[in-house]
């Protein structure tokens, strides 16, 4: 497994957890790349060639070196069919079509991820499960993100793809001071906690055509 020492506690976490399936020199889109800061373990941790897009221009965008940077929306994204081997993105598609969330723009959006993914190529949609212990207080009630329940994340990836696998894990900002407290939590939830209540479903898909 790739090591991710030198990354924040939670990136550590996350892609740890995640175990994606990337190979050195491949082109891989980050779909919603905010900062940045995923398309920077692309970059340096993984070798791919990096491309971002997001319906914003962060202004820390231009400190991430070798990203190939474009506005766009997911509904359009500004690149060609079967342009990337792998698309990736964290916690976006619940935000795509707020507050109304309906169901026929979340199909929009993936069929446009399934479009620009070569076939063979993976798309991988990292999720927060909504009734997760601490998300739902936290990022739902006081945060207002309306993330999904995970049967609906289910339905809607079977409504656009075929072949894939879906995970779930534990994965947190946790407070530096109580971190092995948390780490505790962490465990128990990742190896005896039902998969409708664990943080993150994240689904790899294998793009058909």
């Amino acid at each position: 497994m790739k090591s991710f020492k030198s990354l924040d506690q939670y990136r550590r976490d996350i892609f740890t957890k995640m175990n994606l399936p990337l190979k050195r020199g491949g082109k891989i889109l980050d779909v919603g790349c905010g900062d940045g800061d995923d398309c920077k373990v692309f970059i340096d941790n993984f070798k791919l060639k990096t491309y971002g897009i997001d319906v914003y221009r962060s202004e820390k965008i231009r400190d991430v070196n070798e990203l190939n940077f474009k506005k766009g929306s997911i509904y359009e994204i500004p690149f060609g069919d079967n342009f990337f081997d792998y698309v990736f993105l964290q916690n976006v598609l619940h935000h795509v079509d707020e507050p109304k969330q309906r169901n026929k723009r979340h199909v929009e959006a993936l069929k446009e991820l399934k479009r620009v993914c070569k076939r063979g190529g993976l798309i991988m949609i990292l999720e927060g499960n909504r009734y997760n212990p601490l998300f739902y207080p936290h990022m739902v009630r006081m945060e207002k993100h309306d993330h999904f329940k995970q049967s609906y994340f289910y339905k809607i990836i079977g409504q656009v793809f075929q072949r894939y696998e879906i995970k779930h894990f534990e994965g947190h900002v946790y407070p530096a001071s109580l971190i092995k407290l948390f780490k505790v939590y962490d465990w128990v939830m990742d190896n005896f906690s039902p998969k409708q209540f664990k943080a993150y479903n994240l689904a790899i898909i294998e793009n058909e055509k």
